[in-house]
């Protein structure tokens, strides 16, 4: 009998109080579990399955299987899920700076750039005593920034165990990966680290990026927990291991902190360099509002073997190669809702999808750009360093349902010295003055008290205002030695 087979006969046997994620490594012979140190096995009651292939190099020892975490570390694990931020604008865009070394849908060359990034910069500084400080990812990036600068070199983050732990975590999902950060504890030392899913066990995929990962760093085995439940594979990222995929640390117990498990993991593929040749033909998909706008959302499209994750920008548009093969596409943006749609890549032809988002719930707002001032009745402008005589315009919300709006952000054209401008002043509703000589369209993003997003691509124009005040005789005021006084954006 296979050792695969005898591990699906022995987890028959056993299931489903047996279920567990188990440490292991993986080589060209299979998954070795590693046994439990004792002290752990007689405090947890771990039973070896004694189903994986033996690993013929020796004993594999001293890591016990992850189970429930003690109260002791549950305070811990609040705020390692607190600290982790995925969303942050710092941390992702340090994610998509490292990331970019090697481009393309999230593959395991990406997870050893950040590695080896965070690996070789980190500075370790300890916790204040009897205090278990936990830094978020911004946090640790801002505070890297200022050291690189004072001691004029490369640093990626200071601080222990656990904030490396958070860094390493939040910029892996802000790439699209799923990572967990697990808690080793029992006796006198207290560990973190992260690990990273890869895949289900089965996937010719996940096998391929334990072979590529072998192969990488010639070693004799990759190390990682194995989930029995659903039989998929997370691995191991600690600093402890000189490279992705290196030996686990020993403790008596390990308990996980499970980092935004509310969202549907992406598996990790292989470098676009190395992926097995193929026959491909090229996606192109938009996702636009009722109004036909683009909307910025979260495109997520489902083969058969893998799922790519897409995170558009304003334009609503990207163009993706993919294995030839039916996919669903889907879409995600708060505050809308999409209907998924398939869609068929042939070889070497372009197919194209798109996808309307609907307001769901949107608030009875509307959107007002004034170029008189409303106090002092009048028109004022100026000139730019152009010589483009430039107007102070008012922009701001109002409606039935402006008390749900939490926030205003307006997007400027580029040319302005500062394009973007968010506004949370409810008293004033919503307003942002600026200094402006020309139209264009204008996206505007209203953010509701219940944290849902909408778009809107506001057409900025304000001449026919200026053309109504001079036919009524309203002043326009030369503001030009005047700046300090009036103001403006």
């Amino acid at each position: 009998m296979s050792s695969l087979s005898l591990w699906l006969l022995t987890v028959l046997l056993l299931a489903p109080a047996m279920a567990a994620d188990i440490p292991c490594g993986y080589n060209e012979t299979g998954f070795h579990e590693i046994a439990a140190p004792d002290a752990a096995r007689e405090q947890t009651g771990a039973v070896t399955l004694n189903a994986f292939s033996q690993y013929q190099g020796g004993p594999l020892t001293g890591v016990p299987p992850l189970s429930e975490p003690d109260k002791a570390v549950e305070k811990s694990i609040e705020l390692i899920n607190s600290a982790v931020d995925p969303e942050n604008t710092i941390t992702r865009n340090k994610a998509v700076e490292i990331a970019s070394d090697a481009p393309g849908p999230l593959n395991v060359d990406q997870i050893c750039h950040i590695y080896k990034y965070i690996m070789d910069n980190w500075e370790y500084v300890p916790d204040p005593r009897g205090i278990d400080y936990i830094s978020s990812g911004q946090n640790t990036i801002e505070l890297s920034e200022k050291i690189a600068a004072r001691q004029n070199r490369s640093v990626a983050g200071a601080g222990d165990c656990d904030d490396y732990s958070v860094l390493m975590a939040s910029l892996i999902e802000a790439i699209g990966g799923a990572t967990r950060v697990v808690l080793a504890y029992g006796g006198d030392e207290g560990h973190a680290y992260t690990e990273v899913y890869l895949g289900e066990i089965d996937s010719n995929s996940t096998r391929a990026i334990l072979s590529w990962l072998k192969n990488k760093y010639d070693c004799e085995l990759v190390y990682g927990h194995l989930e029995e439940e659903n039989r998929t594979f997370w691995l191991n990222l600690d600093w402890n291991s000189t490279h992705p995929g290196g030996p686990l640390f020993k403790s008596p117990k390990q308990s996980m902190a499970y980092l935004r498990q509310n969202h549907q993991r992406t598996p990790v593929g292989l470098p676009p360099q190395y992926a097995p040749l193929v026959k491909s033909g090229m996606l192109v998909c938009s996702v636009s509002d009722e109004e036909g706008n683009p909307l910025a959302a979260t495109v997520t499209l489902s083969g058969k073997d893998r799922q790519y994750p897409m995170s558009l920008d304003l334009s609503g548009k990207f163009e993706q190669k993919l294995p030839v093969g039916d996919y669903t596409v889907t879409a995600s943006k708060s505050g809308y809702s999409f209907e998924s749609k398939t869609v068929t890549v042939l070889e070497d032809l372009e197919a194209s999808i798109d996808l309307t988002g609907r307001r769901e719930n949107a608030p009875n707002i509307q959107i007002i750009t004034e170029a008189v001032d409303p106090v002092k009745r009048c028109v004022y402008y100026t000139r730019d360093k152009e010589g483009h005589q430039v107007f102070k315009i008012r922009v701001y919300v109002t409606g039935t349902d402006i008390q749900k709006v939490k926030s205003v952000k307006y997007s400027l054209h580029q040319t302005f010295d500062k394009p973007e401008h968010i506004s949370t002043d409810a008293r004033s509703n919503f307003e942002m003055i600026m200094w402006s000589w020309g139209r264009f369209v204008m996206p505007i993003t209203i953010t509701t008290l219940d944290g849902n997003e909408y778009e809107y691509m506001y057409p900025f124009t304000f001449r026919s205002q200026l053309e109504d005040a001079q036919r009524s005789g309203i002043r326009f005021i030369d503001a030009t030695g005047s700046w300090d006084v009036i103001g403006g954006y």
